[in-house]
């Protein structure tokens, strides 16, 4: 075997023993700070409990507050990518009540599968009085992610009309996490139950409950923003009137949401904008008169 080969299979071989090793102090570690608090665990005991040198805790972590930092942060990358993977390439794809159910669902079934990251949560809170710190890199790590994919998602789906996408993404998340800390964090199964399905489906409903089609974005309470192409200016560079000399008792109607989404979706139908149904009715005419016409 040649010395290149050799000192290849060395290499490999120490990076292995590097793995575990690391795993052994993480889950040393995560023992000695769920039994005995953050306070409370010192790194002899974590030592202790991962079968390995105290030289070799240090030489990878200076100091206990960067082994719980580091734990916290490896933890939160695990659950994240489980839970969105960002190489899953259809899990922002299909319309927003199938996106948000299925993110829904990740977030809710993530926490109670790893119930090592509920008892992280208990000592986090528990302990965030004393150790600020420590609650900051959980947020950091974990909240603030999911609280940005959630938020560019929202932004980019004008049709949900929401008019704050941040606060959106975080009365999403708050609700799913608010429901597990409720239900598996202070046990309240019988004083408030609730089924994850309900929960998720009204949650649902109550985010999409104005989307409007996606070739439809307007304002639902102007029926101007869409103009029309073909509109033209007088001498002064004002816009010339839609109706000329047409009757004008339909200039200030007030409709509904639900008749200005239909007016909307007439017009699109018809290569029109909505101020050119308003005209074409305002007239007492038909669509079958315009055809005429032209």
């Amino acid at each position: 075997m040649s010395n290149k080969r050799r000192e290849t299979q060395n290499n490999n071989v120490d990076r292995l023993l590097s793995v575990e090793k690391v795993n052994a102090i993480f889950a040393g570690a995560m023992q000695e700070f769920l039994v005995h608090g953050y306070a409370a665990t010192t790194m002899d005991k974590v030592t202790a409990a991962a079968g390995v040198s105290k030289t070799t805790v240090y030489n990878y972590f200076q100091d206990k507050e960067g082994l719980f930092i580091a734990l916290v942060e490896r933890l939160a990358q695990e659950n994240y990518r489980e839970a969105f993977s960002p190489q899953d390439s259809q899990l922002l794809q299909g319309e927003p009540h199938i996106v948000l159910r299925r993110l829904a669902t990740n977030i809710i079934e993530r926490i109670d599968r790893k119930q090592e990251l509920l008892s992280l949560v208990r000592l986090i809170i528990g302990e965030s009085g004393r150790f600020p710190l420590l609650a900051q890199v959980f947020v950091r790590n974990v909240d603030k992610p999911i609280l940005e994919l959630l938020s560019q998602y929202f932004a980019v789906h004008p049709e949900l009309q929401l008019p704050d996408p941040e606060v959106a993404a975080r009365i999403f998340l708050g609700t799913l996490v608010h429901f597990v800390i409720l239900q598996e964090m202070l046990h309240c199964q019988e004083i408030l139950p609730m089924e994850r399905d309900r929960l998720i489906d009204n949650l649902i409903n109550l985010i999409t409950s104005n989307q409007i089609p996606k070739n439809v974005i307007a304002d639902k309470y102007s029926g101007t923003r869409q103009k029309s192409s073909r509109r033209k200016r007088t001498a002064s560079g004002k816009f010339q009137t839609d109706y000329g000399f047409e009757p004008k008792h339909l200039r200030s109607i007030r409709l509904t949401d639900t008749a200005w989404e239909k007016l909307a979706e007439l017009a699109n139908e018809n290569n029109l904008t909505r101020s050119e149904m308003i005209e074409i009715f305002a007239r007492k005419g038909s669509l079958d008169d315009r055809e005429s016409e032209s």
